[in-house]
């Protein structure tokens, strides 16, 4: 018999202070875990909300960016000068395609017919999970419609898209091209104007947004779902340039820069003196804006072409942001006697010199410690000569003494008040930033160096501070903020903002500033007589200026800046002119010689097309008129040749070489630089003109009139006193037919001014 179970007594224990403490803790860590992850999922639903969701949405959707079309760019005139034209880019979905088979296909004849590479173009196609692979971009739609025809042909329509893009475009080639800069790839600006003002050329891009599913791959058809967000066009610019005077400026100094090889290009600016409006901006050498990656310098690029691997990568990108460089804002130069303008006013307006003030020139100027500095005449010297004699000479002892009159105080005083210590403030990338080691400041400036910095060495300027300054001397003293872009307007052409001349200070008096330009008129009389223009009075100063900082090699000459700076007409100046030759390697290197006469040209060129009137003096007029010479019989060139001596023009009518009849006839009366039509041919006599209505016109107008007739106008009646002269009569009735070449006098009657 089995015992009972024998039920045994079981003793509960109380709970010990250790397994207390070990409770606790697994409390604590169970809590903090469920608190981090609480936590973080509160910064994920609330943080970090908008972060998940965009995720979400890449994962979700397929998102395909629609280019804005880019604002337009044109000149005062409206004229375009950067536009945007409509182009296609291919769009492909490799998940579309069905097999191996239509990927082959795809692959070769695609390539041929969009001129791609054959096998980039299988690898995309291998993309089974993508919807949106770019095949081409920026194709122009006659390529594009034949694309269309090969998609429908073989049916493809659902593995191919067009997407509406956009094309940069430049109509006038390298005109303007270092102010205007270029846009990339993707349509956005990389230099000049294109990168300063691209937040309101770029526009805003749109989208169109698809959905994906859990694979990444596009919902079915009959699901899926699309939505389209329109791209928004960008602003245009209206810009203070006048393409007329771009195309003369950019003419007459690229042939400045040829003809005098000059190694670092050359500069010129042209500038509205009563409001700061740059009207032309040039760079020589520049580049073509449609190719702006390809080199314009001949030998430089041979130069590259000689290199190999990073070394020729290197130096092409150092050639091409050279050639991009808008030389006029960006590059510094010590700007030698153009500077005495600005030493000159000073003086005037400090009432230290007048234009009888008398100076002695010895042919050096001593000072006390320091080797005796010469003139630019030295051994010759210019004697006893006015204070307006010294300007016109150009005499470096004069100003050095006028230096030394005015102290380091008020020359850097002036120094500062004329600009030349700040940016101009000009609205455009890539202005030089100006630092104190670019000039003397006046806590340290020694009395050397106010002598050497009076006739503008020691220390250095940019183009564009320089004819901001001489702008000022021009309009009675007021230093105006230059400024390129003049109105910004919608897509529909409308005006979003207009903006306006900005007076920075005012530096001297009206009385200074008139003073000034009557003596500056002078230097052009005398000293500069390279840019005088019959009729204009142009105010200007020379300078040529040594590269102190370079180093020549034992014997050879240092490298120089040959400039002019002046404005026209001096009694009522309009506009200021700034040349600058950098780096010539002619014999003959001064400022007087080489930059005078593109200043000249330019001037001679753009006050009549602004309707500026001349005012002639009795000399001026008496030496206008010229007579034709005998130069049938002989050869075109040598008839050209008498016709250049005599300052007159040929025009070819026909294509022979020998001259069989002229018009006008030998021995006729024609205006300085009249044309003469050389007939090489009989079938050439046929050819006539009708004659425009000179008659109301003022001269300007009617010099304009006959040149596009292709007629040669003589006038009569002309003097030197005030007023607008109007064209009273005219020789030949208006719409006459007449062969071009053809002399019209016409009689000019002065309009009273007198109240």
């Amino acid at each position: 018999m089995k015992k009972p179970f024998r039920q045994q007594d079981v003793s509960i224990k109380a709970p010990s202070r250790q397994m207390w403490r070990r409770s606790l803790l697994i409390l604590v860590i169970v809590c903090l875990c469920f608190g981090a992850v609480g936590g973080k999922l509160a910064v994920i639903q609330i943080g970090e909300y908008a972060v998940w969701q965009e995720r979400a949405m890449e994962q979700q959707m397929s998102d395909s960016i629609i280019s804005p079309k880019r604002g337009w760019i044109y000149d005062t005139n409206m004229e375009v000068l950067a536009q945007t034209t409509e182009v296609a880019t291919v769009i492909m979905a490799p998940s579309e395609i069905p097999d191996e088979a239509t990927r082959t296909l795809i692959a070769d004849e695609l390539s041929v017919l969009l001129e791609i590479n054959r096998d980039t173009l299988y690898k995309k196609a291998g993309k089974k999970t993508s919807l949106y692979e770019v095949v081409k971009s920026k194709i122009d739609h006659s390529l594009c419609d034949t694309f269309i025809d090969w998609v429908q042909e073989h049916q493809f329509t659902g593995i191919f898209r067009v997407i509406q893009d956009y094309k940069r475009e430049y109509p006038l080639g390298s005109v303007l091209s270092c102010v205007l800069g270029f846009t990339g790839t993707d349509n956005y600006g990389l230099e000049g104007l294109e990168a300063k003002y691209d937040s309101q050329l770029a526009g805003k891009a749109g989208r169109v947004v698809t959905a994906k599913n859990g694979w990444g791959d596009a919902m079915p058809n009959e699901l899926r779902y699309e939505s389209t967000i329109e791209a928004e066009a960008g602003n245009s610019l209206v810009l203070t340039i006048d393409t007329t005077i771009q195309r003369i400026t950019e003419k007459y100094l690229e042939i400045a820069v040829r003809e005098t090889g000059a190694t670092n290009r050359g500069a010129a600016i042209v500038m509205d003196v009563q409001t700061g409006a740059i009207l032309a901006m040039a760079t020589k050498g520049d580049y073509d804006l449609n190719q702006p990656r390809q080199l314009t310098d001949p030998d430089t690029a041979a130069q590259i072409a000689l290199l190999s691997g990073d070394e020729q990568s290197a130096a092409l990108l150092e050639a091409l942001q050279k050639q991009w460089k808008n030389k006029p804002i960006s590059e510094f130069y010590e700007p030698g006697s153009v500077f005495k303008v600005f030493t000159a006013s000073a003086g005037v307006q400090e009432g230290l010199v007048n234009e009888n003030t008398h100076f002695f020139c010895r042919g050096t100027y001593t000072m006390p410690g320091v080797k005796p500095m010469k003139c630019h005449v030295y051994p010759r010297s210019h004697g006893d000569q006015t204070f307006a004699e010294a300007i016109a000479h150009s005499c470096n002892p004069a100003f050095m003494t006028l230096g030394g009159l005015l102290g380091g105080h008020l020359f850097c005083q002036y120094h500062a008040a004329f600009g030349f210590t700040e940016l101009t403030g000009i609205d455009m990338l890539g202005e030089a930033r100006v630092t104190p080691t670019l000039y003397h400041a006046e806590e340290t400036i020694r009395p050397v160096d106010v002598a050497t910095s009076a006739i503008g060495q020691t220390f250095k300027v940019t183009p564009i501070q320089m004819i901001t300054g001489l702008a000022c001397v021009a309009n009675g003293g007021r230093l105006m903020k230059p400024y390129v872009v003049r109105q910004i307007l919608d897509e529909s052409g409308n005006v979003l903002e207009e903006i306006e001349p900005t007076v920075r200070r005012t530096v001297i008096s009206e009385d200074t500033a008139r003073r000034m330009a009557a003596m500056m008129e002078g230097v052009v009389e005398i000293g500069a007589k390279n840019a005088y223009v019959p009729g204009y009075h142009v105010a200007g100063k020379t300078g040529t200026s040594v590269k102190t900082d370079q180093a020549a090699a034992e014997g050879e000459r240092k490298n120089v800046v040959a400039s002019f700076g002046g404005f026209a007409p001096s009694y009522d100046p309009r506009l200021a002119v700034l040349v600058l030759i950098d780096e010539p390697q002619t014999a003959i290197r001064y400022g007087g010689q080489l930059s005078a006469p593109v200043a000249q040209k330019i001037l001679s060129e753009a006050l009549p097309y602004l309707g500026v009137e001349p005012q002639y003096t009795d000399e001026e007029i008496a030496d206008m008129n010229r007579v034709a010479p005998d130069v049938t019989g002989i050869s075109v060139s040598e008839a050209e040749n008498r016709l250049a001596s005599a300052q007159l023009q040929a025009k070819l009518a026909g294509s022979g070489s020998e001259v069989l009849r002229q018009v006008p006839a030998a021995g006729e009366s024609m205006p300085q630089n009249g044309v003469v039509v050389l007939y090489t041919e009989d079938a050439g006599e046929s050819e006539t003109v009708p004659v425009p209505n000179f008659v109301g016109m003022t001269l300007s107008e009617a010099n304009s009139a006959a040149v596009g007739a292709g007629l040669n106008l003589s006038i009569a009646g002309l003097d030197d006193r005030d007023g607008q002269a109007v064209v009273r009569a005219q020789s030949q009735e208006a719409e006459t037919a007449v062969p071009p070449g053809t002399v019209v006098r016409v009689e000019v009657l002065y309009q009273d001014t007198v109240e």
